[in-house]
């Protein structure tokens, strides 16, 4: 084989193997990259309705009694009971319960020891009783009952001095003038319990010993001496 033959040779041989490499080093087709699938977001449906909250009850004081009667009573022993206007002795009698008479009782008073009834006597109507004393007898748990805190409180009386003595007024020093220095003897009391001592006479006695209720005029007709005198007329 000449000199030329065998380069020829070799070139074939090269241009061969250059083909085949540049075969083997195509890139291969890129395979597609895998992309998560599309979620659609999830719809909750909104509500368009309006929860109101739950109202409660205003409480309100009930000053009338119930007409529904409670089954609670309370009875007469011993003598008879006084009904006052109110839960309070400086409240006037209005009535009585009566030895051995029975009463529905109705509420109980912020005042203890303090009920209000139906009055037997007057249909429809109410009054109050008191239960500190040993001349009732309740018949049921007065706990049960509605309580009333809140009554209209009477407005009180005036005293009026009838003598020619000055005098004061305790608790409270309030001076009462004789009867001569009219108006000044007349002087208005909130309901309570007083006594009322003769500034004229030594040691200032006692003159009176007054429970003082509602819408009256109290006249003082004795001095400290015990001496009786009257209110003239218009006093």
């Amino acid at each position: 084989m000449t000199i030329s033959s065998k380069i020829y040779t070799v070139v074939l041989v090269l241009a061969f193997f250059s083909q085949a490499c540049s075969a083997d080093q195509q890139p291969a087709p890129a395979e597609a990259e895998s992309q998560p699938a599309a979620v659609a977001p999830t719809s909750f449906p909104v509500s368009t309705m309006v929860v109101e909250p739950t109202k409660t009850p205003t409480p309100t004081v009930e000053i009338t009694a119930s007409p529904f009667p409670t089954g609670i009573t309370i009875t007469a022993v011993e003598g008879d009971v006084a009904i006052r206007k109110g839960p309070d002795t400086s409240f006037d009698a209005i009535a009585k319960l009566q030895d051995g008479e029975t009463a529905t009782i109705l509420a109980r008073s912020i005042m203890d020891g303090w009920v209000q009834i139906e009055i037997p006597s007057q249909e429809g109507q109410t009054g109050w009783i008191s239960v500190q004393t040993n001349f009732s007898v309740i018949n049921g748990n007065l706990l049960d009952l509605p309580r009333i805190d809140s009554v209209e409180w009477n407005i009180g009386s005036y005293l009026i001095n009838c003598t020619p003595h000055q005098m004061i007024v305790k608790p409270g020093n309030v001076i009462l003038e004789p009867i001569d220095d009219a108006p000044a003897n007349r002087v208005w009391f909130s309901p309570g319990l007083y006594s009322v001592y003769d500034m004229d006479v030594e040691g200032q006695p006692v003159a009176a010993n007054l429970t003082v209720t509602e819408h009256r005029e109290f006249h003082i007709l004795k001095d400290g001496t015990r001496k009786q005198w009257s209110c003239s007329e218009g006093s």
